[in-house]
């Protein structure tokens, strides 16, 4: 028993003080690689938002290319249709590539110079009365990337990254038409904002992730804590309902000179007291034989035990055990209190669950007269029955004897 308190006495781990956060003020690289210390920090909720912002910049620049390639084939010379068809070909390929990808470090530089190369070379992709307006599909195509870029990196990281690509787009345009970089640069500084609005969307997202993260984890901390404190108690109300039932029992015989010091029971019950008290090894998860135990708890009580049972009765040995404790303080308060010196002991199986019934022809009591601060009938018998799923039932009556019945299911 002492080894079981010490177990849930250690020390408790000291309590996670993560949030979620990068240290660096961002979120990290995008998923989808090996963990690394930001990633094992993060909580699940933020860890999902990173793999949905991967694909999400996947699946939404796979739709713009979806339009706006359509347009660009049907915009372009017949001379080049053969080239817009390679270099669309060429992102839809990468595209795949990105989501298969596990690497963190060169996913999003690659990305990006994939555009910037894309936007440079609008001169032979885009037709000239597009270059300066809304249709052209170069830009929709940056555009889209420099927004979902900002899912999945850090603020600075995707500020940079956004920069690069609207400059390479006004780069292009410039090398396309030299006249109309005046009139484009408007439309393609626009990419700022929108890359800009996209960033304050994913930090609102993702605090209310991390919201969601430590709501969970304070969850789960007091689950455990409650967990703990539930066990332990237990524990604490076993060792009591033990230490009751052996040492106090025999103590209390000697003290109110029940016993005169020379019955042969006491010497081997005192032994078997200290023996349960100095430490019980946790009971195995398998099954015993409940006759049996209840035979030998029998042959060692104060009082003589009218055994009526089968010959043979299995029980898993937690149950098995509580009945034979709570049989055993049952016997020990018919010698102390009844007045008798013989006790009924039956055993029986009937609809699916084991009863155990003591029965004596003593002087009785009236049960709702016991005071609370009596550990017998409350914790040594209806607590540890309650504890393996089972219940005890006291019927009793000055001059009537006792019938205390225990009741487990069998599995």
């Amino acid at each position: 028993m002492r080894a079981v308190r010490d177990r849930w006495r250690r020390p408790a781990p000291p309590p996670d003080t993560h949030d979620g956060a990068d240290p660096s003020g961002g979120v990290g690289e995008s998923v989808g690689g090996p963990a690394t210390d930001d990633t094992r920090r993060i909580g699940g909720t933020e860890r999902g938002l990173r793999r949905l912002g991967r694909r999400y910049a996947v699946v939404i620049r796979s739709a713009t290319l979806a339009c706006a390639g359509g347009a660009a084939l049907f915009q372009s010379a017949p001379e080049r249709r053969a080239l817009v068809g390679g270099v669309l070909l060429t992102l839809c390929a990468w595209s795949v590539l990105y989501l298969r990808a596990n690497s963190r470090r060169w996913l999003l530089p690659v990305d990006t110079l994939l555009i910037v190369l894309l936007c440079l070379t609008q001169r032979w992709t885009v037709p000239p009365e597009a270059l300066a307006d809304s249709t052209n599909w170069v830009l929709a195509v940056a555009a889209i990337t420099a927004v979902a870029h900002q899912w999945l990196g850090t603020a600075a990281g995707g500020a940079l990254l956004a920069t690069a690509i609207v400059l390479a787009h006004l780069a292009g345009n410039a090398l396309a038409s030299p006249g109309t970089w005046s009139e484009s640069a408007p439309v393609g500084l626009w990419t700022l904002v929108e890359a800009g609005l996209s960033r304050v969307l994913f930090l609102l997202v993702r605090a209310g992730a991390r919201q969601t993260d430590l709501a969970v984890r304070e969850r789960e901390r007091a689950r455990s804590e409650a967990a703990v404190a539930a066990a332990r108690w237990a524990d604490e109300r076993e060792h009591l309902a033990v230490l009751h039932d052996t040492a106090a029992s025999t103590l209390l015989a000697v003290g109110a000179r029940m016993v005169d010091g020379t019955e042969p029971w006491l010497a081997a019950q005192a032994g078997r007291d200290l023996a349960t008290i100095s430490g019980r090894p946790d009971l195995p998860d398998t099954s015993t034989d409940l006759v049996r135990t209840l035979r030998e708890v029998a042959r060692n009580a104060a009082v003589a035990v009218e055994l009526r049972s089968p010959p043979m009765l299995l029980l898993p040995t937690v149950r098995a055990s509580a009945i034979g404790a709570a049989v055993r303080e049952a016997l020990t308060n018919v010698g102390r209190h009844a007045g008798v010196g013989t006790a009924e002991l039956v055993v029986r199986r009937r609809a699916g669950r084991t009863l155990v019934e003591v029965v004596d022809r003593g002087r009785g009591f009236a049960p709702e007269r016991v005071p609370g601060q009596r550990r017998g009938l409350s914790h040594s018998i209806r607590e540890r029955m309650a504890r393996v799923g089972g219940r005890a039932v006291v019927t009793a009556a000055p001059g009537a004897g006792t019938r205390i019945r225990l009741e487990v299911p069998d599995g």
